[in-house]
């Protein structure tokens, strides 16, 4: 019986000290979505790409694993996010993922690193929606179309809108939440839904864009949080990062980085409390 429990104390030893081991060798996939993960130059930024730095510092100083970082970079949603699902146990990905019930059947979720408020957006000429009744939407959105990022959770709202008020919407695909705004900038008969940073950011670009955010349709129980595959190795430890003691998410080098990236009138919305 001892030698039994003396082998599975060895066992769970060299197994633990191989799994840490392996840490020291992290692949970010990262979709490249401003001011989430983008280059500026020849230099990668972004709230995530800070964030995974301080996750990196982390298992430097309170694991002592010293990890080399991989960046790949994704265009598109759909290609980053089936990448990170068939990735490897080393895998994180950074796309302003939205965490889901669905999307944890197939991947792994950190904690959440931000809130989200999705918002539907039309051109500013376009009637505000007052009520959310069968009248008032289908008066002002029948006869537009929308259109949204392919996989998104913002789908969801879409055919909600489609099923409940306007049958006969027609809905379009895109890959990029800028490819969304840019859509209804230039075409006041198309509407869609895009998460409130993406929103900040595509004004702060182009700040004589005439864009609305149709208020009454806000879905604000959203949150975001890094994506890894479902044999991910680094999930447990990017867990404790995040949860130990108060969490990273109440510190202050978590609010600088919003401050870096993001407005004062933003961050109030957005910001993990």
């Amino acid at each position: 019986m001892k030698n039994k429990l003396d082998f599975l104390i060895v066992f769970f030893l060299v197994f633990t000290g191989a799994k840490a081991q392996s840490l020291d060798s992290l692949t970010v996939y990262y979709y490249e979505n401003y001011p989430y993960a983008y280059m500026e130059g020849t230099k990668l930024k972004g709230i995530e790409i800070e964030i995974v730095d301080e996750y990196v510092n982390w298992l430097k100083q309170k694991k002592n694993i010293q990890t080399a970082i991989n960046y790949k970079p994704y265009k598109e949603f759909s290609s980053f996010y089936a990448s990170v699902k068939g990735g490897s146990p080393y895998v994180i990905g950074l796309g302003s993922v939205t965490i889901s019930k669905t999307r944890e059947k197939d991947v792994l979720f950190s904690p959440p690193y931000l809130q989200n408020l999705a918002v539907l957006i039309t051109d500013g000429r376009v009637q505000t929606v007052r009520e959310k009744t069968s009248l008032e939407v289908s008066k002002t959105l029948a006869g537009l179309s929308a259109v949204v990022v392919n996989n998104s959770s913002h789908i969801n709202y879409l055919n909600d809108i489609k099923k409940l008020f306007v049958p006969a919407l027609k809905i379009d695909y895109t890959e990029t939440q800028s490819s969304v705004l840019e859509n209804i900038a230039t075409n006041m008969k198309i509407f869609g839904y895009v998460d409130i940073v993406a929103y900040w950011s595509y004004l702060k670009l182009n700040p004589n864009k005439f864009l609305k955010i149709q208020k009454v349709f806000n879905e604000p129980k959203e949150s975001l949080g890094f994506v890894m595959p479902r044999i991910s190795a680094h999930s447990p430890y990017i867990n404790e990062f995040f949860e130990s003691g108060f969490g990273f998410t109440s510190t202050k080098t978590y609010h600088q980085i919003l401050e870096k990236y993001l407005g004062h009138e933003i961050i109030e919305s957005v910001e993990i409390r």
